[in-house]
């Protein structure tokens, strides 16, 4: 049974057609995601369904009485004083509002006196606490707990004051309220950022355990592939529907590519054989002075214009993608850069960040860190680097001849308020008219290129730091989330650019898509403590469940 029917939707914000005519509907229980170009409209469209938004045409239905969740990409502006925990709660409040009127049933029942009040409060009670069981009222903490854990939300965390928190934590608070909620209908704005790779691998599990319907929004692809049955790509102002999942997607648009290419060029075929047909015949009529030639020319011209325009294919546009190429500095040793014995610890604590790490990288190898939030990899690059502001101990080796170019997880500027042009200008140290040729091939246009810096979304300050880069002679590559902000065509023209860098990469990263495509090794961070595992991601999750099975079967031998 349908739960969503998006019809020949238009939005306009009055600077011409965000997208036009989107259509697509979504059955109970099917999951829809939405992907293309930043800015294409996908978060306005979400907003649209969600209510927040309004149509220019077109409509938006939803099946009647359909509970509906929204998690935006970013929390909401809200103050509130509450702890976290009572937030995540709000997920219950129908079954708290019932819960309040027990409690408050049994004061009265202590102090009643009227045999007819008692017997209608006890009823009453009687009625709501049957309700309230069967709703799951006493399954709450329980199930607060479940998603609190999954979601690594620490007791900590939930007893502080929503206020304190930073925006990553906030949206966290509402993803694990929205998936409390269990709507029917749940829409998702990039519902694995913020999350590392064990938050994220366990909302998929979860979600694939949730019997509502989900739209969502997203530039993982290892997700998009898991939780999606099919999907809207927007485009240029328009919405194409494929039924299958990410890697489906990918197959399935390079086929309607070739055929409507193979299309286009039977039908310029046609045209140019017409064309010559009427032109032989315009020559013949001038050549032999003859009217009804001319006259038959003509028509065929006359039939020519009215096909072109009655029936004319558009030739398909390949995507536009960014053209990055790393300006190589080949030379290098084959020791790129040496960690040895390296301890980090916070000031008079006694927890190490960084716990007995020993690295060896070698010129052109691939290393891919890995592990939750917290656990040590950002204090390993800043080490690295030399800009770490904690005291270490131990060795970190870096070869004179190792050049580095290094893309941080945050990236600002010391004067947002200078323009983008003139911040890339002083940065490459080149002319304005080059610098706009080179900004224009990361999409900043005439407009674009006079923005403050300050103002850049996430997505266009890395795209900023990339064309930085790419001017600068490097051999060692140091990316801390390089594909966080970014949408997938920027993505894959990243990747391309690294397929083709001869040197050498070091990467954190929860894109596990990209750790599986470009992984020769791998780093797991864990409590400071670093396990290396010598393959990409596949080779990585097949050694960690070979281990647990190990752990689990060891451990069935201890209780016999």
């Amino acid at each position: 049974m349908l739960i969503l029917d998006v019809n020949k939707v238009d939005k306009d914000f009055g600077y011409g057609l965000l997208f036009e005519n989107v259509s697509f509907t979504l059955n109970e229980g099917e999951r829809i995601s939405i992907i293309g170009p930043n800015g294409g409209g996908k978060s306005t469209l979400l907003k649209m369904i969600a209510g927040i938004e309004n149509c220019n045409k077109g409509s938006i239905s939803l099946k009647k009485g359909a509970k509906v969740a929204y998690l935006d990409q970013t929390a909401p502006d809200q103050d509130d004083e509450r702890i976290v925990e009572d937030i995540i709660k709000d997920a219950f409040s129908d079954l708290i509002k019932m819960q309040d009127e027990l409690n408050h049933i049994y004061e009265s029942l202590e102090n009643v006196k009227d045999e007819n009040e008692y017997a209608r409060l006890a009823n009453r009670s009687g009625v709501l606490q049957q309700e309230f069981q069967d709703k799951g009222g006493y399954e709450i903490d329980t199930e607060v707990n479940i998603v609190c854990n999954g979601l690594q939300i620490p007791e900590k965390m939930r007893m502080q004051r929503y206020n304190t928190l930073s925006g990553g934590e906030k949206t966290l608070v509402h993803l694990a309220k929205g998936l409390l909620q269990k709507p029917d209908l749940f829409l998702l704005d990039e519902p694995t950022n913020h999350l590392d790779i064990n938050r994220i691998e366990w909302l998929e599990g979860y979600l694939k355990s949730f019997k509502g319907s989900t739209v969502t929004i997203s530039h993982d692809r290892s997700f998009l592939d898991r939780m999606s049955d099919k999907m809207l790509e927007i485009d240029n102002g328009e919405g194409t529907i494929y039924n299958t999942n990410y890697s489906g997607y990918l197959s399935e648009k390079e086929k309607r590519y070739e055929q409507l290419m193979a299309n286009w060029e039977d039908q310029q075929t046609y045209f140019n054989r017409l064309e010559e047909q009427a032109k032989r015949m315009a020559q013949a009529g001038m050549a032999t002075n003859s009217t009804a030639m001319t006259r038959k020319a003509g028509v065929m011209f006359d039939r020519l214009e009215r096909e072109k325009a009655k029936f004319s294919i558009k030739k398909p546009d390949k995507k536009r993608t960014i053209k990055m190429d790393f300006d190589e500095q080949q030379k290098g040793s084959k020791r790129v850069i040496e960690i040895k014995s390296l301890n980090i610890a916070i000031p008079e604590g006694t927890k190490h960040i960084v716990d007995d790490v020993n690295l060896y990288v070698r010129k052109g190898e691939r290393v891919m860190i890995i592990g939750d939030n917290g656990s040590g990899k950002s204090s390993i690059i800043k080490t690295i680097l030399g800009k770490q502001d904690l005291p270490y101990d131990g060795e970190v080796v870096i070869s004179p001849s190792t050049q580095v170019g290094y893309l941080p997880q945050t990236i600002d500027f010391e004067d947002d308020k200078q323009q983008l042009l003139e911040y890339f200008q002083r940065e490459v140290g080149i002319g304005e008219e080059k610098a706009r040729a080179i900004l224009s091939r990361f999409h900043f246009g005439r407009e674009e290129v006079q923005k403050r810096v300050g103002n850049l979304s996430g997505g266009e300050r890395i795209r900023v730091r990339l064309a930085v880069l790419l001017q600068q002679r490097i051999n060692t590559l140091i990316f801390d989330e390089p594909t966080n902000h970014i949408d997938i065509p920027t993505k894959e023209s990243l990747e391309e650019s690294i397929e083709d860098f001869d040197g050498t990469l070091i990467a954190i990263s929860h894109d596990r898509y990209f750790i599986n495509k470009f992984a020769h090794r791998i780093i797991e961070m864990e409590s400071g403590i670093a396990t290396e595992y010598l393959g990409n991601y596949d080779f990585y999750t097949s050694k960690k469940r070979k281990q647990l099975a190990v752990q689990k079967k060891n451990k069935g031998k201890l209780k016999k």
